[in-house]
């Protein structure tokens, strides 16, 4: 397998930066597919990135599995029952295909269930920190028969790879329960910032915050964390969706992570990422003027009559 490509299914923020990162380190090719390459105004998007990365694109999933013994799943939450289910005819035993999506452990046991069917082999992979931060050496944990295989292949270029284990679930569940506290931590900074941008105390707030809790530059994650909730709040907010699917499923009411998934994705309903382009802004202030401007042109279009033009 280490004299073919790689391929990633989906080719996003995850896609790109993983794809690069093992590009920079060595002669490893890597080949992508997106759904996006079917959109005449999205294909560019999905061109630009693959230009950055020096990756080659395939028009089908068929012809990436055709050529890739590696397969990577990077797409979102929502879609990685699907595309397993569309990948499956086209995988054998020759094939490993590693999930990298952000669901729940039942689902990661599905996709791996769709997967074995077919001969191949499957890891489960649970990504544990921001990948823009870190690039392709983020720390991701692994389980699976095939995790000790993916780690020999991958590691010397660089990725930071810990196998979790045979058993399918471990590594999802602990990025669930890990982003109950970030992703809530995210939604409640948004919500402050919310209402104390209204009174002009937003860095005062954040400041005192920090004096009970040291060692963290609040105002700092703040910016860090909302730029993110920007652009990439609809997916976020689907990941702790996931999370209180999980926590359903242990019968714990999740209280909490629903509040936080319904703070996030009442933002990217705005369209935020449209409004900053797809470019993190660097500051929550910008992302709570944006939100506060989006909320009174919806408020204002839902509000003015409704004109009818009469023709003579």
């Amino acid at each position: 397998m280490t004299n073919t490509p790689i391929g990633f299914i989906g080719f996003g923020e995850v896609g790109h930066s993983l794809s690069k990162g093992l590009r920079s380190e060595g002669s490893l090719a890597v080949l992508a597919y997106d759904i996006d390459l079917k959109k005449p105004d999205r294909k560019h998007r999905v061109v630009a990135r693959a230009d950055d990365a020096g990756v080659g694109l395939c028009e089908t999933i068929a012809e990436l599995t055709e050529q890739c013994g590696m397969i990577f799943s990077a797409v979102v939450s929502s879609a990685s029952i699907a595309v397993a289910r569309s990948t499956a005819p086209h995988l054998n035993p020759a094939h490993v295909y590693i999930d990298l999506n952000s669901t729940s452990p039942q689902v990661k046991q599905e996709v791996g269930r769709i997967v074995e069917e077919t001969g191949a082999r499957f890891v489960e992979a649970a990504i544990m920190a921001a990948v823009p931060s870190f690039g392709h050496r983020v720390p991701i944990l692994l389980c699976g028969a095939a995790a000790a295989e993916t780690i020999g292949l991958l590691a010397p270029f660089g990725m930071s790879l810990e196998n979790f284990g045979r058993e399918i679930g471990r590594a999802s569940a602990t990025k669930m329960f890990r982003s109950i506290v970030v992703k809530g931590l995210e939604a409640l900074l948004l919500e402050c910032a919310l209402a104390a941008e209204r009174y002009g105390v937003t860095e005062r707030v954040l400041a005192s915050v920090g004096a009970g809790y040291p060692g963290i530059d609040w105002n700092k994650l703040a910016h860090f964390l909302l730029g993110r909730t920007a652009i990439h709040g609809d997916r976020r907010a689907h990941e702790m969706l996931e999370v209180a699917e999980t926590l359903r499923a242990l019968n714990i009411q999740p209280l909490m992570s629903d509040a936080a998934a319904e703070r996030l994705l009442d933002a990217a309903r705005l369209g935020l990422k449209s409004r900053f382009e797809d470019k993190p802004p660097k500051s929550y202030h910008d992302v709570v003027h944006a939100i506060q401007e989006l909320q009174a042109s919806t408020v204002l279009s839902q509000s003015s009559p409704t004109r009818i033009s009469h023709r003579e």
